[in-house]
């Protein structure tokens, strides 16, 4: 089975850096790492084409404000893999984070996973490289009180399990985690999304278009959502929330006159 990693990415070149390091080093090197740029930034298409690295792909688009989901089927076109992981620029991934995606991989089925989220100083320190992640993931308990100090929030989605062991069947199996899609860390099978017709268009901002929506149309196809918590992690790096109440009020309105459409319109192909 063919892998490939999907990094939306705006204008975090800091961040980027950092997640294409961790993906170019994971314990199971994907096949394909994709790197969707909703815009058109020669600072990032300069960075990439001087990795001169094969397994690094790079599509744009011009920047007409928020076009994720137009960008990230341009992925989904573009990617030669059978499973796709997606995951957002300023999200780090620890090293087993491909590897937690492949082996926990079903058919029918979309993995979901989560992030932990330091504030603002363990960011800067992490783009700057006084810390490094490898650093951080190694010794992540170590780190609780200064992380705590800087308002850290899901502290406890960084905690890492091995899949084969006691601590994550205990989590998974006799735990109550929360399987749902959050569209910076998640992954299925390409045949999936392409049933749907990828992902909606009609979403252009910042809020359930990447993950609530396909959530809601892969489950009306009979994919069931499983959680792969505290396995595949990443680390969200700070910036200030782009999202308001305007905002999720115009995207509720959206998804209202969606209810009953399961294969997007306005996706991979558009259907009229």
């Amino acid at each position: 089975m063919k892998i490939a990693v999907i990094v939306a990415v705006y204008n975090d070149l800091e961040a980027l850096k950092l997640v294409i390091e961790s993906l170019q080093n994971q314990t199971h090197i994907p096949d394909e790492i994709i790197v969707a740029e909703d815009a058109q930034h020669e600072h990032i298409a300069n960075y990439i084409q001087n990795l001169d690295d094969n397994l690094l792909i790079h599509i744009s688009q011009e920047d007409k404000s928020w076009r994720k989901e137009k960008i990230l089927n341009e992925a989904i076109k573009v990617s030669k893999s059978d499973y796709l992981i997606f995951i957002d620029g300023d999200c780090v991934p620890f090293k087993n984070f491909v590897k937690s995606h492949f082996e926990l991989a079903e058919e029918k089925t979309a993995l979901c996973g989560r992030r932990t989220e330091p504030g603002l100083e363990i960011s800067k320190k992490l783009k700057s490289k006084k810390l490094s992640t490898e650093e951080l993931e190694k010794n992540y308990i170590k780190y609780y009180l200064q992380m705590n100090k800087d308002n850290v929030r899901h502290y406890e989605e960084g905690l890492y399990f091995p899949i084969n062991s006691i601590r994550f069947y205990l989590v998974h199996i006799l735990g109550r985690k929360d399987s749902h899609i959050v569209g910076c860390n998640w992954s299925c099978y390409k045949n999936d999304l392409i049933a749907i017709n990828g992902y909606d268009e009609d979403f252009t901002l910042p809020t359930n278009g990447e993950d609530t929506d396909i959530e809601r149309r892969l489950t009306h196809f009979n994919i069931k959502m499983k959680s792969c918590r505290n396995a595949a992690n990443v680390i969200h790096l700070f910036h200030e929330k782009s999202f308001n109440k305007e905002i999720t009020q115009k995207t509720k309105a959206i998804m209202n006159t969606k209810k009953d459409i399961f294969i997007c319109k306005n996706g991979l192909e558009k259907i009229l």
